[in-house]
């Protein structure tokens, strides 16, 4: 009897798998696991092998929410925001920009929205001295989502500081990742959720345990946000214990691009159990602009909840539609299949592709894959670069003098097809030119892969790099 049933299971699966929408290469690696060993393949499927993109109980719950833009983000724009949006998209017209900034409105994000101010950071210490003092001054909420939320010297400060606005009437919400925080203490967030903060945590359920919130993201009174690589812990300002340097980037915005982030909160909060109470209340009445006023920026959001691979559609389109230079930074690289075609075309279409990724990594089986990589890359004329100073944790895309893309997502399958992510797509030169500057400042801690140093791995370094990337075909 169990072994029938275990044949109907493993037909059931076979079926699902034969007829489901993906890349070929994904469902042939399934299947070749679960018919060498159908039990393991089984389990293993169940976990992290499931297609869950497109229509689900979250996008209902969320007012059938599809990534950062939303009519709601309306509340916070005036005829001037409508003006500068329009004026902006204009002034873009059919450039490589122009194309990035359509794919990205086509696929969920918001239109070319003013950020009066746009900080970047490219150094933890930087960005957590203005967040401590930026929470200090909350007069009305705080609302805080990260990935990972450690307990250290860093988050006791926070602690601290966040007490102090609540017993100052400061309302406080917290949204962080249950799997990638469980290894870290949480007393200080029971001490907060004590004193008033609503603490809880995304993707706790056994069928959600392939997906992460990967995004980090701080808003505070309806009027700044920060946004970037960076997760809530002292290493991210350090290194902490395992490397002698943590190199990553980060921004601060304010004005009416704050609104698709909360917006985008307020949804994540809805799908995680904390009710519909974020979506109103919490915008800044507009205040009166000038049609001129502001960065233009787009706010993107993909997640396996979402329709499309919006933020890797718009990867794809900047490298195809660059004309001189697609810069990369990404701790891991472990594309799809579009992804790397579209890198290796664009490279040798004459395009300056340069792929910078850390040389010290803080997980083994990505750091390896990206090896088996490598070779394809370096063979089409892009250019590989490993950094060396200390860990890169940085996620930025540098498109011509014209783009520049910051954010949470890195150029792995599991950021591109299922995480939780959200980026900032800067279209002020000013910006571009200061993201820009800060890859060829990171590119003298760096060494450049060559191919004769690939051709020089031994065959059972290879082997392990092959069977590494041979895993990533199994998300």
């Amino acid at each position: 009897m169990a072994a029938l049933v275990a044949l109907v299971a493993v037909a059931g699966v076979v079926f699902t798998l034969a007829t489901d929408d993906r890349d070929p290469s994904i469902v042939l690696a399934w299947l070749f696991l679960i018919v060498i060993a159908p039990l393991a393949g089984l389990v293993a499927y169940f976990f992290v092998g499931r297609n869950h993109r497109g229509p689900t109980r979250r996008r209902a719950r969320s007012g059938a929410h599809d990534g950062a833009a939303t009519v709601r983000y309306l509340a916070m724009a005036t005829p001037a925001t409508h003006a500068f949006s329009e004026a902006a998209l204009k002034e873009l017209g059919d450039s490589p920009a122009g194309r990035v900034a359509t794919i990205a409105a086509s696929e969920g994000g918001t239109a070319l929205l003013p950020a009066d101010s746009c900080r970047l950071y490219f150094a933890g210490a930087d960005k957590f001295r203005d967040l401590l003092s930026d929470l200090a001054d909350a007069r009305q909420y705080v609302h805080l989502m990260y990935l990972i939320w450690e307990q250290d010297e860093l988050t006791a400060r926070v602690t601290e500081i966040l007490l102090d606005r609540l017993a100052a009437g400061v309302s406080v919400h917290i949204l962080y990742d249950w799997l990638s925080s469980m290894p870290y203490k949480k007393a200080e967030l029971r001490r907060l959720a004590s004193a008033g903060a609503v603490v809880l945590p995304c993707y706790r359920r056994l069928p959600q345990l392939n997906y992460r919130n990967h995004m980090k993201m701080v808003i505070i009174d309806g009027n700044v946000v920060y946004s970037g690589g960076m997760n809530m812990g002292q290493e991210y300002i350090d290194g902490g214990e395992r490397f002698a340097t943590w190199r990553d980037t980060h921004y601060r915005m304010t004005g009416p691009v704050v609104a698709p982030y909360l917006d985008l909160f307020a949804s994540t909060w809805a799908a995680t159990g904390g009710g519909d109470e974020l979506f109103s209340g919490y915008l800044e009445a507009p205040s009166p602009r000038l049609p001129e006023e502001g960065r233009p920026v787009q706010v993107l959001h993909s997640s396996v909840s979402t329709p499309t691979a919006s933020i890797r559609d718009l990867f794809m389109v900047a490298l195809i539609a660059a004309r001189r230079r697609v810069w990369i930074q990404s701790p891991y690289f472990v594309p799809d299949e579009p992804t790397l075609t579209a890198i290796c075309v664009a490279a040798a279409s004459g395009v300056d592709v340069r792929l910078m990724m850390t040389g010290h990594p803080d997980k083994k089986v990505p750091f390896h894959a990206a090896h088996a990589y490598f070779g394809q890359l370096l063979a089409s004329g892009v250019r590989v670069f490993l950094y060396d100073a200390g860990f890169l944790h940085a996620k930025t895309v540098t498109v011509d003098d014209d783009v520049a893309v910051v954010g949470t997502c890195n150029w792995d399958i599991r950021s591109l097809l299922l995480h939780e992510e959200v980026v900032a797509v800067l279209y002020d030169r000013e910006l571009v030119a200061e993201s820009a500057a800060q890859y060829a400042a990171d590119l003298r801690s760096c060494r450049e892969l060559t191919a004769a140093e690939l051709a020089r791995l031994s065959r059972p370094r290879r082997v392990r790099n092959s069977l590494c990337r041979l895993t990533s075909r199994l998300l």
